[in-house]
């Protein structure tokens, strides 16, 4: 077992506030607040959604699915970081709930799945230059099908 020291371990949390800041700012319906997340030349690819080369273009897929539906709640657990210097990876698994609109308010729909992200240090602190969500499982509908963006 490797030695965890201090710095590594305050490393570890910067790092998992800005995946919880990405969580929140989904929530809130806050597309700036994605500056705090991503690098601008970020990449992503979201099972059974597409890829995607830019911050600006991970936050229209997102706002563009979410301000479709209704209320949402992305929980993350199970963090998995592992620090290298000014690079660093990290896995965190998602379930994210979300409701429906109109006449679909009653209904909800859940997805499964896992984050895996590599970030880099830069000067404003650490951001995502990659992301990948893996979807598990989704269950239930509200008028998106299976590709709920999270």
């Amino acid at each position: 077992m490797t030695d965890v020291t201090v710095e590594t371990l305050l490393e570890e949390k910067r790092i998992e506030r800005v995946l919880v800041r990405y969580a929140l700012a989904l929530d809130e319906h806050d597309w700036a607040g994605l500056d705090e997340v991503f690098v601008p030349e970020a990449t992503a690819w979201y099972q059974g959604i597409g890829d995607f080369s830019s911050r600006d273009a991970i936050r229209d897929m997102i706002s563009g699915v979410l301000q479709t539906c209704g209320r949402t709640q992305h929980l993350l657990g199970n963090f998995r970081i592992a620090v290298d210097g000014n690079k660093a990876t990290a896995k965190c698994y998602l379930q994210a709930i979300h409701v429906g609109l109109g006449a679909l308010a009653a209904q909800t729909m859940t997805v499964w799945g896992e984050y895996s992200d590599r970030l880099e240090r830069r000067p404003e602190g650490w951001r995502i230059v990659h992301r990948e969500l893996a979807m598990f499982q989704t269950a239930g509908d509200i008028g998106l099908g299976a590709t709920g963006a999270d």
